[in-house]
């Protein structure tokens, strides 16, 4: 998320942002790395958190708070680490002041969901599939993809068990579920017509041979 971003959410509004930075974002004008080095003598807080798979996890960090570049109001980043002689480090940036680093850093982890989703509707569900369209073409495009991931979503809902445990596997059986159906319609086809070249052509749209 960007600084122009993040400076439209006004927290007197009750709006709140807890994301991710990149080492060379500047607060109060020194890039993170630099004010991490500047930090290093400082005690670190242990913060346990539950990671995306429910194990705990726990890291050690120190925070400070000042001005992001474009952001007009004070933030507070935290430097963590997974542990204490680990030289690299991750910066994370929360616009609630009140909030503990245990509270921010639970609350960024909830992320996990949100990258979840994009990976499925990227990979899976054709979200960038848009190229070369128009721009009322990509706008009902995406409509369409959005309604294909709803369907996901709801037999997801319903349907998750021990053997059905991510999207991965409703989309599997949603596709079995076709295959079935495509293949049954042909055997029945052929069973009342008796002809294998009719069925080929129908179900895979095979174009007639040249005379």
């Amino acid at each position: 998320m960007c600084s122009s971003t993040v400076g439209m959410l006004r927290p007197s509004q009750g709006w709140h942002v807890t994301c991710g930075l990149k080492a060379n974002r500047k607060l109060n004008g020194k890039c993170l790395d630099q004010l991490a080095y500047a930090l290093r003598h400082r005690r670190y807080t242990h913060v346990r958190v539950a990671a995306a798979d429910g194990s705990p996890a726990t890291h050690y960090v120190r925070q400070t708070s000042g001005r992001l570049v474009d952001v007009p109001f004070d933030i507070r980043v935290f430097f963590s680490k997974r542990h204490p002689r680990e030289q690299s480090q991750a910066y994370f940036m929360c616009t609630d002041l009140t909030r503990s680093a245990h509270q921010a850093l639970q609350g960024y982890r909830r992320r996990w969901s949100c990258e979840v989703d994009n990976f499925y509707l990227k990979t899976q569900a054709g979200l960038t599939d848009f190229r070369v369209r128009s721009y009322e073409a990509v706008d009902k495009y995406i409509v369409v993809v959005l309604l294909a991931w709803a369907y996901v979503e709801r037999r997801f809902a319903c349907e998750r068990s021990a053997q059905i445990k991510t999207y991965g596997d409703i989309i599997r059986r949603h596709r079995d579920e076709h295959a079935l159906d495509w293949l049954t319609g042909a055997l029945l086809m052929l069973q009342d017509t008796g002809d294998i070249l009719q069925v080929l052509h129908h179900f895979l749209r095979l174009q007639p041979s040249p005379a």
